[in-house]
């Protein structure tokens, strides 16, 4: 009975172990789920070729500060103003890897509420603040620019009047 059950777990530990031999583990880090949509899923080479600025518009290419209350640059709730603090965290140390003659842009956009002049004067806002939230970090202003769309640059995959409309993404772009 004993060499059976022996043989037994034998067996299912050498399946196991095939079955995990072949299949790769990735480590990722999560940043609260509703942040991944972005404005644009544009996979044309954007940068002029430059395979560094590339392979960093594709690691940010996730990443938005988003809980934005309508027609606010303000961060209010405890688990918003984290989310940003991670984003800033995750995206300081990519800025410090954007070769010469690039920046990050940080992009505000908004809902499509309101006029257009105060949807582009609160998205600028919002991007303004994650700007000022990454030269606090440490960030050199030098390495980045801010900009604000209004509604004009929509997040894909919400309506125009969604609440994920009021964020703030990353781009690496030419100076």
């Amino acid at each position: 009975m004993k060499k059976i059950l022996i043989l037994i777990i034998s067996a299912l530990m050498m399946a196991f172990l095939i079955s995990c031999a072949g299949t790769q583990q990735t480590k990722t880090d999560t940043v609260k789920t509703d942040t991944v949509k972005t404005a644009s899923t544009d996979t044309k080479v954007s940068s002029g070729g430059n395979m560094a600025v590339d392979a960093i518009n594709s690691q940010v290419k996730g990443f938005a500060v988003d809980g934005f209350p309508g027609g606010s640059s303000k961060l209010n709730a405890n688990e918003d103003l984290e989310n940003m603090k991670k984003i800033v965290g995750l995206v300081k140390p990519i800025i410090a890897e954007i070769p010469a003659g690039y920046v990050m842009q940080i992009t505000g956009h908004c809902a499509n509420y309101e006029s257009k002049s105060r949807q582009k004067s609160v998205s600028t806002a919002r991007a303004e603040k994650i700007y000022n939230e990454l030269k606090k970090a440490g960030v050199s202003g030098k390495k980045m620019s801010y900009k604000g769309v209004g509604a004009d640059e929509p997040l894909e995959g919400y309506g125009d009047k969604d609440a994920k409309q009021r964020s703030v993404t990353f781009k690496a772009i030419k100076k």
